[in-house]
């Protein structure tokens, strides 16, 4: 199918979806959290506006989570090759012309307007990312006019009948590059666009203006948005310290993942608070924060290991001796998956833009492991004796992976944790000190975000 009939569904495109749903929703992510799914209309026609901060990884994200079929926007200049074109209009997606595109490309504009309006009156949804590019920040970057300029002038073309409306949605990842982490989609409240008509028909550049303001707005209530710049490294450092001891004071009742969401957004929006009301004192932190972080760079131990590490003996041994029952399991997996899956890590290493890698790494993986697992089926079936079915086989690396993917993770933290133990028997006066920088940095948040209401 081309663009003509991009509204469509596809028995090839059908498949496809359906083949790697499982891949990225159950197998790629350990964990997805859908927020506020109710704010996505039943009815009319629906643009959704997602932040973008990882790549093709946020389309996936909303393709693989929102029931109706999706059709996407993106960059004219990608469409110049026809096979690469032929490609993309399968995958639905549509090209919008820019003025650096040349200002005669902008009446082909038209032809997209007029295929919004095939997509929308099918009942499909069409996804625009309004920022326009991508960065690997928890920070909302101004909004290009795009997203309204096609609201607008689709609803014109059709004396404003569509009801186009505009979801907000909020896309946020616990780690941008790695498998088994976490990922939560949260939807914000609709905007009609019918409600700005008035102003579009007397004051087209207001009407622009005033809806990108107003789902700025909205976008930065459904994400984690760190507003301020200059010290945006201090924001995420405060997180890693402190969001954990600042979401056990929430009285919020939600599971664990969607409760740190939630408070997470308010520890940063506090800390804008008293950056902006008290610098002198913000400039303070951020300075015991920066020597903190120094001296354990300096002494080569794990920030993430040290802000987390418990010197429970009882909690760690416990955690040991669950990490040595399952190590069978751990090396079984290891060994009939490490070429796929260290090939799918280091391939994405070739690109130079770190937000690419994710996607990169999830496409490789996705076309990787299927051919090694039919090329190690046929081999061990025809040159051993298995002791069990290839189906069996085959379903035990699946089931396991996530099992195995787990011991990996939590057996490199325990590792620097003992690192850290070790250390506080062979340097006892560095890792005290180390305690206390972060015991003043907890009192300092304590007293002028917890405490503040």
């Amino acid at each position: 199918m081309g663009k003509y009939n991009i509204e469509k569904k596809s028995i090839g495109y059908s498949f496809l979806y359906y083949l790697m749903l499982p891949w990225h929703n159950y197998l790629y992510y350990r964990n997805i959290r859908i927020l506020n799914k109710q704010n996505i209309p039943t009815k009319g026609s629906v643009i959704f506006t997602p932040n973008h901060q990882n790549a093709l990884m946020d389309a996936l994200a909303l393709l693989f989570n929102i029931k109706k079929q999706l059709v996407f926007v993106a960059r004219a200049d990608i469409f110049k090759k026809k096979s690469i074109a032929s490609i993309l209009y399968f995958l639905k997606i549509l090209p919008v012309y820019r003025i650096r595109d040349g200002f005669d490309s902008l009446k082909n504009n038209k032809e997209t307007f007029d295929k919004t309006a095939d997509v929308l009156k099918a009942g499909n949804g069409l996804v625009i990312l309004p920022e326009g590019n991508h960065s690997g920040s928890h920070s909302l970057r101004p909004l290009k006019k795009g997203f309204a300029r096609i609201a607008f002038q689709t609803e014109e073309a059709n004396d404003f009948n569509l009801n186009i409306q505009i979801v907000p949605v909020g896309i946020d990842y616990n780690d941008y590059h790695k498998m088994r982490e976490n990922l939560i989609l949260n939807f914000g409240s609709a905007i009609k666009v019918s409600d700005y008509k008035e102003l579009y028909l007397s004051d087209q550049p207001k009407a622009l203006n005033k809806i990108r303001e107003d789902l700025s707005k909205a976008l930065s209530n459904v994400m984690i948005d760190i507003k301020s710049k200059e010290h945006y490294q201090t924001y995420e450092n405060v997180r890693e310290i402190y969001s954990t001891i600042y979401a056990k004071t929430s009285e919020n009742n939600e599971p664990e993942l969607i409760k740190k969401f939630y408070s997470d957004q308010k520890l940063v929006e506090k800390l804008y608070d008293f950056e902006t009301n008290k610098p002198s004192e913000f400039d303070k932190l951020e300075k015991k924060i920066n020597e903190y972080y120094l001296l354990l760079k300096k002494e080569k131990i794990n920030k993430k290991a040290f802000n987390f590490w418990n010197s429970n003996t009882y909690k760690t041994l416990f955690k040991l001796i669950g990490l040595l029952i399952l190590f069978p399991i751990y090396l079984y997996n290891l060994i009939f998956n490490l070429i796929p899956f260290q090939t799918s890590m280091a391939s994405s290493k070739i690109l130079k833009d770190e937000q690419f890698q994710s996607s990169f790494k999830f496409v490789v993986s996705f076309l990787i492991f299927p051919i090694f697992y039919i090329l190690e089926i046929l081999l061990l079936y025809n040159f051993i004796e298995m002791p069990v079915k290839w189906y069996v086989f085959l379903g035990s690396q699946i089931i396991l992976a996530p099992i195995s993917l787990w011991w990996h993770k939590n057996m490199g933290i325990l590792y620097q944790q003992i690192i850290i133990a070790i250390k506080k028997i062979t340097r006892p006066t560095i890792i005290n000190r180390l305690n206390n920088m972060r015991s003043s940095i907890i009192k300092t948040l304590n007293t002028e975000l917890l405490f503040k209401d």
